[in-house]
């Protein structure tokens, strides 16, 4: 029997640790396999913001045997890459690599996770480099308008409300011990997931994850997240950046969890709304119609706690309040008037398209069953999802964007020049 990507095997090796494995796409010659641990930027103490993204920088600039030289020469020899993603809710470690090597990559993996050597030099080397994007979020109309428009939506000590990068007073204390700290804490405990797309079965897989990552079996559990009411103010926040001719625009609210049943018609949309490139309406009418923009889009983070959107476009000072303005009434016709079918139709097929075009590569496959297994979804999710995207109607879109697009239950932001 041909493998199929599409359906995931979940398994677990022991109590505290789940494992879902996909069959790699029957033309890939790789494997990919990560590791999502609950060591999200949420998860930061207060006066120690940017430990989590500091920490899941430097685990991956050296872990057991290998000090940084020697683990960027063994991913070298291997033909693989080694990377980190630090989301809200969640760190991600990805390893992809050549589909015969993958118990060497998996035991890197578990080198990574679980044994990081905290080199001194590492730690100073990453922290400068969290400084320095800290500058560019400070400076770069984009970056500053996502960041402000986060804590206008989201009030302190909320896990969604900062970008992960600390500012310039709380990543200088992060020492070695903050470091380890958090580690211990948020890695060395209950409740990891590790996604497997390699050809091997579920079984073998399996075999190697208890071999490798038995230290957790006998952990604590994972700690817990805890969600202070979001209340946007409603206002417009102006942030002046001298020296800047573009002025970013932001529009955004909190919005519902992955696993709310209006996802599907909230995630279509997203995708008419701003999400398809060249399809959406914003793109349609804010850049091509009216080319009061260089990009207008729009973003949906649907997690598993809950979520936010947002609308962003750019533009010159002098169409900035324009812009704005016809950012707002997309929002409100989406909510205000039923999608037309025939659009509705075109947004949906192009959605479904892309699910076959992710198959090509393990890479990419390996994406739609890290999305599935963090979200804790049947095996054969995305063997279904086509069906149920195509039972949304034009009055569940409304539906689901009266409550997981509220304007009125929202913040704008204007990043740019004084002028604007």
């Amino acid at each position: 029997m041909t493998p199929n990507p599409l359906r995931v095997a979940y398994a677990y090796p022991f109590e505290g640790l789940r494992l879902a494995v996909q069959p790699a796409p029957p033309s890939a010659a790789s494997a990919c396999m990560s590791y999502v641990a609950t060591a999200g930027s949420g998860y930061d103490r207060p006066g120690l913001e940017g430990a989590a993204l500091l920490t899941a920088q430097v685990a991956t600039a050296g872990a057991g045997p290998y000090d940084r030289r020697a683990l960027a020469q063994i991913l070298d020899r291997l033909g693989a890459t080694l990377t980190q993603h630090i989301a809200p809710e969640s760190a991600e470690f990805t390893v992809w690599g050549p589909a015969e090597a993958w118990r060497p990559l998996l035991t890197i993996l578990g080198h990574v996770v679980l044994r990081p050597r905290f080199a001194p030099d590492d730690i100073a080397r990453v922290r400068r480099q969290l400084l320095e994007r800290q500058m560019r979020e400070r400076e770069q109309p984009s970056h500053r308008a996502e960041r402000e428009l986060l804590r206008a939506i989201f009030p302190s000590g909320h896990p969604y409300r900062e970008t992960g990068l600390g500012s310039s007073t709380s990543v200088p204390r992060l020492t070695r011990t903050s470091l380890t700290e958090f580690h211990a804490n948020h890695y060395l405990c209950q409740g990891g997931l590790l996604v497997v797309t390699a050809s091997p079965s579920a079984a073998t897989v399996a075999r190697e994850a208890r071999r490798l990552f038995r230290p957790l079996s006998t952990a604590d559990p994972g700690p817990v997240l805890r969600f202070p009411k979001a209340t946007p103010d409603g206002r417009t926040h102006r942030v002046e950046l001298p020296g800047r001719s573009q002025v970013d625009l932001r529009i955004g609210g909190p919005s519902l969890p992955r696993s709310a049943p209006e996802y599907p018609a909230l995630f279509l949309a997203e995708e008419i709304l701003g999400g398809r490139p060249l399809l959406s309406r914003l793109f349609q009418r804010v850049r091509e119609k009216e080319g009061l923009a260089y990009h207008a889009s729009s973003q949906l983070e649907a997690m598993r706690f809950g979520g936010f959107w947002s609308v962003q476009a750019g533009t010159s000072p002098k169409n900035a309040g324009k812009a704005l303005r016809l950012l707002r009434s997309e929002l409100q016709r989406l909510e205000a008037e039923p999608v037309p079918r025939p659009e509705l139709r075109l947004i949906r097929e192009s959605a479904i398209g892309e699910i076959p075009l992710s198959l090509e590569s393990s890479a990419d496959a390996h994406e739609l069953a890290v999305d599935l297994a963090y979200h804790e979804l049947p095996g054969d999710f995305w063997e279904r999802w086509p069906a149920r995207l195509r039972q949304v109607s034009p009055n569940d879109i409304r539906e689901a964007v009266a409550q997981g697009f509220d304007l009125r239950r929202s913040a704008s932001v204007i990043a740019g020049p004084p002028a604007s």
